[in-house]
């Protein structure tokens, strides 16, 4: 998935996951970073009114990642991943929904992300999604790569 993206392994640095960064990027169509991490959490919609609001990361050990979502110095909600450090940045596990009745019904859901920090300690996310099925002869889905760089907010509010 690193191959596909604009960001390489390379361009990640040891800066230290751990901090504040901003969820939205300021005029930008990019989804939400609590949205992207929550899509490697649970494949369901998030019905959090996320405006104004900051996500922090918090590496517990190297391999689980506690993820909160807060506004005003509360924490709306928050849910931790499991992954791995490999090299400079966290690898976390995928997210995976298969069901296969083939030739009546098939569903295939994939979902996997990298994160890691750049020169200014930004944080890079590099998200790849998968969603394919099958009802009797109809057949349709889905396949994304995004890289996305979000920035570290140094005070939180």
């Amino acid at each position: 998935m690193s191959r596909k993206s604009e960001y390489l392994p390379t361009d990640f640095k040891k800066f230290g996951i751990n901090g504040y960064y901003d969820n939205r990027m300021k005029d930008s169509t990019v989804r939400e970073l609590w949205t992207t991490l929550k899509e490697n959490y649970r494949f369901e919609w998030d019905t959090l009114k996320t405006k104004k609001t900051i996500v922090k990361l918090e590496l517990i050990d190297n391999e689980k990642l506690n993820i909160s979502l807060m506004n005003e110095g509360k924490v709306l909600d928050k849910f931790y991943v499991n992954g791995k450090v490999k090299g400079d940045y966290f690898s976390v596990d995928k997210n995976l929904t298969f069901i296969p009745f083939f030739p009546i019904y098939y569903m295939h859901k994939e979902s996997k992300t990298i994160l890691g920090n750049d020169n200014d300690g930004n944080l890079i996310v590099v998200h790849g999604y998968i969603g394919e099925g099958h009802i009797l002869i109809m057949g349709g889905g889905t396949r994304r790569i995004n890289s996305t760089k979000y920035k570290r907010i140094e005070n939180k509010n």
